[in-house]
């Protein structure tokens, strides 16, 4: 019976991250069929270490601390490191999502809402982290003619700190930040503390702030109040992408010399960002209009005759507003919906054109892959875990 390779996970199993990951991981596990998995219930700030005693063949870790990047590359071991955090720099190859493709995500998404005014609030400060999620965001918003606010924790405020203390310092925060603000939190988990910091504020969600989480998390998502918009990301496929690579590196292979960057998905919209923040009330009356029914094969002509406005002046204020023209809207609003139904349905190509008002397949897949960069079929290949999952069992 052939040895079989001894894997440690040190991934938290307490957000859907980490569990969507580890998903991807055991599907490369089950189709190698010589793989031992180690891994053990854990929360996402625990301080995760190697298993005491444990001899092992390579390690898959979400690395958040630099104690544990340096007690996986003392030991030895081929490693992958699934995390926005780089401590262990080249030591240790990485594969996740791409940090500074999320935060133009965010920036564009809030853009296209209308917002002038625009917040950032990541995690507690880690000694050697850059936050990239941070600077794509805030360098996006720049590159469109506005500033973001940053939140900076006072510099005695730690992870074990009191949320009394915590909460006093988000309070103060929010309260002075210029209304309406389009706010990008670190991860769900932050997302859902500000949205409860803007409750004891007295500050209306999303009317007066606007709350957008960076990392998906199905649970705080949905505890927040109210419920968080996030970002998707392609977990899974990220998980098998890691495992693929610890796998040719235990069997002798070096280490990548760059890091495997995945796409985020798309933003999952919830009540926290549901608002327009447009003082031009045509314009508002407009983008509620073709949110609603372009799915449906609403046209320009539609928006003009229902709004009974010229068709050059509402393209003027639209442009001037938000960027884009309303046929870019749109197109812009179809492909999102596209997105949502490619990754979360089992509904083919051809129905998903129809349903989303592009009519005709062929025509619906020019446009995607223009936008997206790849046809819809890949698109769903690499963002929806569940036939994802399938199409690689199908190989087998």
């Amino acid at each position: 019976m052939p040895k079989s390779r001894l894997v440690a996970l040190l991934i938290d199993t307490s957000t859907s991250w980490g569990i969507r990951l580890i998903k991807g991981i055991n599907q490369y596990a089950h189709e190698s069929g010589d793989w031992l998995i180690h891994v053990e219930p854990r929360g996402r700030y625990e301080r995760l270490h190697l298993p005491a005693g444990w001899k092992g063949d390579g390690v898959i870790a979400r690395i958040n601390r630099k104690s544990l990047a340096d007690e996986i590359t003392a030991s030895g071991l081929p490693a992958v490191n699934v995390s926005w955090y780089p401590f262990a720099g080249p030591r240790i190859a990485r594969c996740t999502v791409d940090e500074q493709q999320t935060g133009k995500m965010a920036a564009d998404y809030f853009l296209s809402n209308g917002f002038t005014e625009f917040a950032y609030c990541g995690t507690n400060d880690r000694p050697g982290y850059v936050d990239l999620l941070a600077e794509s965001f805030e360098q996006s918003i720049v590159a469109a003619g506005h500033r973001a606010h940053r939140y900076q924790a006072p510099a005695v405020q730690q992870q074990d700190d009191g949320w009394d203390v915590q909460l006093a310092s988000l309070v103060n925060w929010l309260k002075g930040l210029p209304k309406p603000v389009a706010l990008l939190c670190w991860s769900a988990a932050r997302g859902r503390q500000v949205t409860e910091a803007c409750h004891y504020a007295g500050l209306r969600v999303p009317d007066e702030v606007s709350v957008l989480g960076g990392e998906f998390d199905e649970l705080m998502a949905s505890i927040s109040y109210p419920p968080q918009s996030t970002i998707d990301q392609p977990s899974e496929q990220v998980g098998y992408a890691a495992a693929e690579m610890l796998a040719k590196m235990m069997a002798g292979g070096k280490p990548p010399a760059q890091p495997l960057m995945f796409p985020p998905s798309r933003i999952d919209v919830r009540h926290s960002t549901d608002t327009l923040a447009i003082d031009d009330q045509l314009v508002s009356d407009a983008l509620k209009l073709i949110r609603q029914q372009a799915p449906a094969g609403i046209y320009v002509s539609d928006v003009v005759r229902k709004l009974s406005v010229a068709r050059r002046t509402l393209e003027q204020r639209f442009v001037k507003l938000i960027g884009r023209t309303p046929a870019a809207e749109i197109r812009r609003v179809r492909l999102e919906e596209a997105k949502r139904l490619l990754i979360e349905t089992d509904r083919s190509i051809a129905e998903i054109a129809r349903t989303t008002g592009f009519g005709q397949q062929d025509l619906f897949s020019r446009t995607f892959r223009r936008s997206v960069g790849m046809p819809p079929s890949e698109f769903r290949r690499q963002h929806h875990g569940g036939l994802w999952l399938q199409d690689r069992d199908g190989r087998n």
